[in-house]
């Protein structure tokens, strides 16, 4: 039964997307600032990483501040670090220090991952878990939607303007995302005045990860999170550096793989009423290794990097339209603690990320890597699918 009387789809579509759109909007930037910075490719790489690692730990921090002062108050400190460190980041230019912008970057994503933490936490708590996974499904249009759009503008700001505008930018979004937050009606939270205590923070979060249901649902996120981010950091040097494309016309062409999250979100939510969360989730994990195929198929035959990393990965994210949403949604069914279960499932979720995108630092960048990486996390995605089916 809902809470509030009219859903804020404009402040929630932004809020979920606005981590994603800090980590991919500077992707087109990464040659240049390699170049500009004189650090090797897979050092540039570090600003991701550095990105994940703060995003995976602002999951674990919000759902503690939010039950000690209120949701609206835990959306105010994000939303205001988010803001302060990409001013930071333009300023690693002025300053010519790698070393400055990746701890600028870390605190964007300590900041800025207090939107999805809330998004998810807000969303259970208003709705029961059909409604809750329709309308989560919807706000993954957000996925498709921003975070390409981000990708085309950081390309074009990239290439008129100069990599720092990119961050810029983003620290405007955090301002747009501060005033619709401000005029966010919510119900005065019961506030726990224990909730920062280390031994109530062990207890809660001991409880959560008991719980085989959000442990699984997590690491289906996070498989599905690889993905995005795995792309984001290998994708720009395989298109721009092997591939010759220039960084506009980079940043234009994320946009098709929106086509496949747009079309994916939509029939998410249009099935959820409809049929079982674990049979659209395993249509999903179906989905996305179609892409992979396709895409192993085009590179080893030398086609473009349209045909090739585009088109794949709008197949492939149309699949995780139907995991994310669906899978989140049953996670978080089976838990009573809304704020520390979402904050436990999110940390898992980038967790696995922020290790799988670690680990491409091992390699050198090739074309290849990228199909490879993703045939290993498909795999793995379906052993957590077995997994969560034989779960009843």
């Amino acid at each position: 039964m809902p809470t509030i009387k009219q859903f804020p789809w404009l402040t929630m579509t932004l809020l979920i997307s606005f981590a994603s759109v800090n980590a991919v909007l500077y992707t087109p930037a990464l040659p240049d600032i390699a170049t500009f910075l004189k650090i090797t490719e897979t050092t540039a790489q570090g600003t991701i990483t550095w990105f994940l690692i703060g995003y995976a730990l602002g999951q674990l921090l919000y759902g503690p501040i939010a039950a000690r002062f209120g949701g609206k108050k835990a959306l105010f400190i994000g939303i205001a670090l988010q803001i302060m460190a990409s001013i930071g980041c333009a300023f690693a230019a002025m300053q010519s220090s790698f070393a400055w912008l990746v701890i600028c970057r870390f605190l964007v994503a300590l900041g800025s991952g207090v939107g999805l933490k809330m998004t998810f936490t807000l969303v259970n708590e208003w709705y029961e878990p059909k409604i809750a996974s329709q309308k989560i499904a919807y706000l993954m249009l957000a996925f498709a939607i921003t975070p390409g759009l981000a990708v085309g503008l950081g390309g074009l700001l990239t290439t008129y303007i100069g990599w720092t505008s990119c961050f810029v930018a983003g620290a405007l979004y955090g301002g747009l995302l501060l005033i619709l937050v401000a005029r966010l009606k919510m119900a005065p939270p019961a506030l726990n005045p224990q909730a920062l205590q280390l031994s109530h923070l062990r207890h809660a979060y001991q409880q959560q990860l008991a719980n085989t249901q959000l442990m699984v649902g997590g690491l289906l996120m996070g498989c599905a999170t690889c993905f995005v981010y795995v792309f984001a950091a290998l994708a720009p040097f395989i298109g721009i550096e092997l591939m010759h494309m220039n960084s506009a016309t980079y940043g234009m062409a994320n946009i098709i793989p929106s086509i496949g999250l747009i079309s994916g979100s939509l029939c998410a939510g249009a099935l959820a009423k409809r049929h079982p969360l674990k049979q659209l989730i395993i249509a999903g994990v179906m989905i996305c290794g179609l892409g992979v195929i396709i895409m192993l198929i085009a590179l080893m035959s030398n086609q473009s990097p349209i045909l090739s990393l585009f088109i794949p990965m709008m197949v492939i994210y149309f699949g995780l339209s139907l995991i994310m949403a669906n899978a989140s949604t049953l996670a978080m069914s089976h838990v009573t603690d809304k704020a520390h279960g979402s904050a436990v499932m999110n940390f898992i979720n980038m967790g696995l990320a922020t290790l799988v995108v670690l680990g491409l630092g091992l390699y050198t960048i090739h074309a290849m890597l990228l199909p490879i990486v993703y045939v290993l996390v498909c795999l793995f995605m379906g052993m957590m699918t077995l997994k969560l089916a034989n779960n009843n």
